[in-house]
């Protein structure tokens, strides 16, 4: 049975966190959820577990921003996939969190719940949720939760090695960690498989090619290890 995923919500207002945790239940009921207040409490929580997902919220009342803890994640080489909060939908700020390791961006103050659980839905499914704006659509319109539609992989022209890596890259990781994680040098990653994913989706940038998988609703499952086969009898 696979182990239940692991959450920390990064939010100073508490009424904002019970909602969170609400709705990350219904979305996710097997989840464990740890809450923090602040960048100290944060670190904190990370420093003694660890996490598979990360919602911050951006603008925190004191002390530091939870983009000073996204960069915090990064900078200690952590796999934790950070999902970023804010009442901003300006693109600059959508796009910098992208370019310091954020794999989606939830608005706070979307048009209704139903569209929040859906943004939940899509980072919970592995894809990467973006806002409207970001992906040349103009602003939410209500509408009913529903998944992102189905993409097959092999439409994509990507498998293999090739397919791990885009899916290490949709979790925000740096070079260096999508390297370890694969069990390749580093410099293969930034020279051999992140051109090829540029040149694939026709983008010359990491954060173009987070906004191309958003804006298709692409679902990348996550790397399978093949176990190894066991020692003939003697």
């Amino acid at each position: 049975m696979a182990e239940p995923i692991s959450i920390l919500v990064l939010e100073d207002q508490a009424l904002v966190r019970a909602g969170m945790r609400e709705l990350i239940q219904i979305s996710e009921p097997s989840a464990q959820i740890q809450e923090a207040a602040s960048f100290d409490e944060a670190v904190a929580r990370v420093e003694a577990e660890r996490f598979d997902i990360a919602f911050l919220d951006i603008d925190l009342r004191h002390g530091r921003s939870g983009l000073d803890f996204l960069r915090w994640l990064r900078g200690r080489d952590l796999d934790t996939r950070a999902i970023m909060l804010s009442g901003r939908a300006d693109k600059e700020i959508v796009i910098e969190c992208l370019n310091e390791g954020a794999s989606g961006y939830i608005l706070k103050d979307m048009d209704s719940e139903g569209l929040f659980r859906r943004a939940l839905d899509t980072v919970f499914q592995g894809s990467v949720f973006l806002p409207a704006n970001v992906l040349g659509r103009g602003g939410f319109t209500p509408a009913p939760p529903s998944p992102p539609a189905p993409v097959a992989l092999e439409t994509l022209g990507i498998s293999g090695r090739a397919l791990e890596a885009l899916y290490y890259v949709c979790q925000g990781l740096p070079n260096k960690s999508i390297a370890r994680n694969m069990g390749i040098e580093e410099g293969t990653v930034r020279k051999d498989y992140l051109p090829r994913l540029f040149r694939q989706f026709k983008v010359v940038r990491r954060t173009e090619l987070l906004i191309e998988v958003s804006r298709r609703g692409i679902v990348i499952p996550p790397p399978t290890r093949e176990a190894p086969e066991a020692a003939p009898a003697r």
